[in-house]
């Protein structure tokens, strides 16, 4: 993606133990309060990898799965 990448509701991540999903953008990753990442199907967080360039803010009692590999700062906000 070339834009910010904006989670404003649950999401599902659906596949095998095996597979593996790459997410990139140019911009930030933004995630709602609130909000979950649900792995099904055997889907693996450690398979998930969330490139950002910008940053990322995971909003207050949201549930993010994967591994996030940012150039720019993480915020994780708690209320």
């Amino acid at each position: 993606f070339t834009t910010d990448i904006n989670i404003g509701a649950d999401i599902t991540f659906s596949g095998g133990v095996d597979d593996v999903f790459i997410l990139q953008t140019t911009g930030a990753l933004l995630q709602a309060a609130s909000t979950k990442v649900i792995l099904v199907g055997g889907a693996q967080a450690k398979n998930i990898f969330w490139q950002v360039a910008g940053k990322v803010s995971v909003g207050a009692s949201a549930v993010m799965q994967g591994i996030l590999l940012v150039k720019a700062d993480v915020v994780f906000e708690t209320s």
